[in-house]
C-alpha cells in the first residue's frame, strides 16, 4: 500500500504517550478503514505497533533523529495548557474539501493550516460528557458571541455522522445534526463565515446530483433557525 494513502490521526493523549490510529479512505465515499494503531511513547523516545496485540506490543526501530524532531515540531506541543496546544479552524468550512483533506485526496498545500481535527478526548471531560458518545473526531470553530462552537464527527462506523454543538458557560445549549452518510445517502454541509449552513442531499456518492438543499443558521444564543434562502441573515 502507497505511504500517500495512509493517515493518521492521535486518538488518545496521556501525558506524552500517545496512542495513534492509521486509516486509509473505504471504497464507500466519506468512510474510512482503520489498518493499524501505534503507540508514541516520547518520554522514552520509543514506538509500539500494537496492531495485532495492544497487550503485547511490538517494538518499532525508528530513526532517532527523525523521531526527535517530529516529537519537538508537532507532539510536545500538545502537552502544553490546552488553550495553547489547540488550534481553531477557521471559517468558512466546507465538508468536500475537509473530506478530501482527511482522506489524503487533496494535494498538501490545498490544506495546509485548513482544518484542525482533534481526537474526541481534546474536549476536555466536562464537554465531552455533553455529547454524543460514538463521536471520535471534534474541530473547534469560531466562537459566536459567548457561545464555544464544536463541530463533532463520527467516521469508525458504518454510519458516519457530524454533529454541530454550542456551549454556553460548560453547557450544551444546542446541538444540530450537519452531516450524514449511510452508504446510500450522502448529507454535506457548508459552514459560511456568519454560520449560514448549508446541506446537500446526494445519492451514493459525494460526487453524485445535489438535491434538497437546506438552509439553516445558528444564532447568538445557540438557536438553529431554518432560512429560506442562502442568505447571511436568514431571510
Amino acid at each position: 500500500m502507497p505511504k500517500k494513502d495512509i493517515s493518521a490521526e492521535l486518538a488518545e493523549n496521556d501525558s506524552g504517550v500517545y496512542k495513534v490510529r492509521l486509516f486509509v479512505a473505504a471504497d464507500n465515499p466519506n468512510q474510512q478503514v482503520s489498518i493499524g494503531w501505534v503507540i508514541l511513547d516520547t518520554n522514552k523516545s520509543s514506538a509500539y505497533d500494537i496492531t495485532r496485540d495492544d497487550e503485547h506490543p511490538d517494538k518499532l526501530n525508528l530513526d532517532a533523529g527523525k523521531y526527535k524532531s517530529f516529537s519537538d515540531k508537532c507532539l510536545k506541543p500538545a502537552n502544553k495548557d490546552a488553550s495553547q496546544a489547540i488550534t481553531g479552524t477557521r471559517l468558512p468550512f466546507a465538508f468536500d474539501r475537509y473530506f478530501q483533506c482527511a482522506t489524503g485526496a487533496a494535494k498538501a498545500d490545498e490544506c495546509a493550516d485548513r482544518f484542525h481535527a482533534y481526537p474526541v478526548s481534546a474536549l476536555g471531560s466536562e464537554l465531552r460528557s455533553q455529547i454524543d458518545s460514538s463521536m471520535d473526531t471534534v474541530l473547534f470553530l469560531p466562537p459566536v458571541a459567548d457561545l464555544k462552537v464544536v463541530l463533532a464527527g463520527r467516521a469508525e462506523t458504518d454510519v458516519n455522522i457530524y454533529i454541530l454543538y454550542a456551549f454556553k458557560n460548560g453547557k450544551l445549549v444546542a446541538k444540530q445534526t450537519v452531516g450524514k452518510m449511510d452508504g446510500e445517502t450522502i448529507l454535506t454541509f457548508d459552514i459560511s463565515k456568519d454560520y449560514l449552513i448549508t446541506t446537500y442531499e446526494r445519492n451514493g456518492s459525494i460526487k453524485s446530483k445535489i438535491k434538497n438543499v437546506g438552509h439553516f443558521k445558528m444564532n447568538n444564543d445557540g438557536k438553529f433557525i431554518v432560512c429560506t434562502t442562502a442568505n447571511p441573515t436568514c431571510k
